[in-house]
């Protein structure tokens, strides 16, 4: 049992709404965006404030696209504000994507937002304050069968977009017509970025008219340098077996790189959670890991990981709404040269980009500190989003 399950005092079967939500039936409306099933649950109280979330809470499992392009089942959480909107037209629903939290069935957002350990949760309370409908999306993978494709740009991005379609249901209590906002720090930010570049081809009828991607990691041979040998640095586990999950074809190649102690942190960590980062060997370095010696960023400037990298990093498409960006320039975990290229990228296609920069200095690398001061950006993100909900128009 993982720490997270732990520290709830459960096993993953008993955070279910009922017994099974989180095994897809044998078939199911494969059109994305479908709703498979719903369940009424609730939300925890928020960690580190003690204000409960007052909100109606809804655990939903529906269609979307995986990383390999076919037809999955994907599950999450729409939270509802109990009281009523007062802003312009319908009440906007944010969908908002999650930091790591890990690869194990049991870190899924949905089953931790019951047992507030679930650390987006400091996010969702502010925004169901300010009476947004808030969509928590758990991503491919987590919580139902099958691995987490950990910072892949289609699977997650899509699991973003569809999480808005099927958000949008007077079932749910949220209007057809609801404005749609997109939101997310860390992977989550990465999320975030990915839906607002796929939005305009993939569901062009969602009325996107804001996204805030904070810390995006929009280079994962960026991260892959920074966060060797960090306090998380197990979590290389985590992309490389995303990187199997989503090109079986090359799994062989893949695992080739790794000694026997690589492979076996890539077999432990898919079962862990982030609350887990002490048995992931931290601060350890990849040299412990490959079979040659050399840091895991160096595999990736060769074939097949050079495809991989690639293929998930942000900047290749402008989004169409407009995208509040934040950065510490002093992150230990995201470059934040990266997320200038990113930005670069999509102005010179035209986007409409506004970017919060904090200026904090390196403090103990490789400890996320860095990193996670810049959640702080969120109270400015916040502040951002509801001047454009504001200018909505008043009969959405």
């Amino acid at each position: 049992m993982t720490a997270a399950a732990t520290l709830a005092g459960i096993g993953p079967a008993a955070a279910d709404p009922y017994p099974g939500f989180y095994n897809p039936p044998s078939t199911f409306d494969t059109r994305p965006g479908s709703l498979i099933r719903s369940a009424p649950s609730y939300a925890a109280i928020i960690p580190y404030t003690g204000a409960n979330i007052d909100a109606r809470t809804t655990t939903v499992m529906y269609s979307s696209t995986g990383a390999r392009n076919r037809p999955t089942a994907v599950t999450g959480s729409v939270l509802v504000p109990r009281a009523k909107w007062t802003g312009r037209g319908e009440r906007p629903v944010v969908v908002v994507g999650s930091g790591t939290i890990g690869a194990g069935d049991q870190c899924a957002p949905s089953r931790l937002l019951r047992y507030g350990q679930a650390y987006e949760e400091l996010a969702v309370g502010a925004l169901l304050a300010n009476g947004y409908a808030v969509a928590l999306t758990d991503y491919e993978g987590l919580g139902t069968p099958g691995d987490h494709p950990y910072l892949n740009r289609r699977s997650l991005g899509t699991s973003m977009l569809d999480m808005a379609r099927v958000a949008r249901n007077p079932k749910l209590g949220v209007s057809a017509d609801a404005p749609v906002a997109l939101w997310g720090y860390s992977e989550g930010g990465f999320v975030a970025g990915s839906a607002a570049e796929l939005a305009g081809s993939y569901a062009p009828e969602l009325p996107v008219f804001a996204a805030f991607a904070g810390a995006p990691a929009p280079d994962l041979a960026d991260l892959a340098r920074l966060g060797d040998g960090s306090l998380l640095g197990g979590g290389v586990g985590w992309v490389v077996n995303g990187f199997i999950a989503a090109y079986p074809e090359h799994r062989a190649k893949f695992l080739a790189a790794f000694n026997p102690l690589g492979r076996s942190v890539l077999r432990d960590v898919n079962s862990y959670c982030v609350f887990d980062v002490l048995r992931m060997n931290p601060f350890v370095p990849t040299t412990f890991y490959t079979r040659d010696g050399r840091p895991i960023a160096d595999h990736l400037r060769k074939e097949p990981w050079l495809t991989a990298v690639n293929d998930q990093r942000l900047g290749r498409a402008a989004p169409r709404m407009p995208v509040l960006v934040s950065q510490n320039r002093g992150d230990d975990v995201v470059d934040a040269r990266g997320t200038d290229r990113m930005v670069r990228s999509w102005r010179a296609q035209g986007a409409d980009v506004t970017v919060e920069t904090m200026y904090l200095p390196v403090i103990l690398p490789g400890t996320f500190l860095g990193h996670g001061i810049g959640l702080a950006s969120e109270l400015r993100a916040l502040s951002w989003l509801n001047g454009k909900a504001a200018k909505l128009p008043p009969g959405n």
